[in-house]
């Protein structure tokens, strides 16, 4: 996923001419950068301030994505966000997780911007903020259905160790009426391996 999200920031970053790209984590009041492109020192991985100083504040409040070609002239920005990070130009879009806001997918560049964001250059930003949130959904479920098979795996062991020690012999049949499990107790009952 995280080299996904690189080659995407770097893409959006030479389709839109911004220099800066960079996803976030929002979480309990605070903005966390998850990732980036760009030298920004405040948008770099681990970097995080509380979300009222960021940009991210008014894109996770706007109904869609929110641009701005000129922060300084512009209401969209909050001055505390202007006096944290100085990006003149700036646009970016929610990215949402089984539903849930988990944080923004943003450009920008401390220049601001000539020409006002297109509706296709924001809608491209749309669409790869929810690329974004479907891949780190199906990280999400990699490592639940990972997590369950591991859980599964020690629990099949421990039967089986149970099963093993118990004197009684303990089998499962499949569905096409083979064994698939024998209890060791089946030597000592039936003189046969359970193999």
């Amino acid at each position: 996923v995280n080299d996904r999200v690189k080659r995407g920031l770097e893409v959006g970053t030479a389709a839109l001419e911004l220099p800066l790209g960079f996803l976030t984590r929002i979480d309990s009041g605070t903005q966390r950068i998850v990732q980036s492109t760009g030298d920004h020192e405040l948008l770099q991985p681990g970097e995080s301030c509380p979300l009222d100083k960021a940009y991210c504040r008014r894109t996770i409040e706007s109904d869609g994505s929110l641009a701005v070609q000129h922060a300084t002239e512009s209401d969209a920005v909050s001055d505390a966000a202007l006096g944290t990070f100085g990006l003149e130009a700036y646009v970016g879009a929610k990215v949402y997780v089984d539903d849930e806001v988990y944080g923004t997918v943003c450009f920008a560049d401390r220049e601001e911007r000539v020409d006002a964001f297109s509706e296709t250059e924001t809608m491209f930003v749309e669409l790869l903020a929810r690329l974004v949130g479907q891949a780190l959904e199906r990280r999400e479920r990699e490592r639940e259905r990972r997590e369950r098979n591991e859980h599964l795996e020690r629990e099949k062991r421990r039967f089986e160790g149970i099963a093993d020690a118990s004197f009684d012999v303990i089998f499962r049949i499949g569905l096409d009426g083979e064994f698939t499990y024998v209890s060791a107790a089946v030597q000592r009952a039936l003189g046969y391996a359970p193999g």
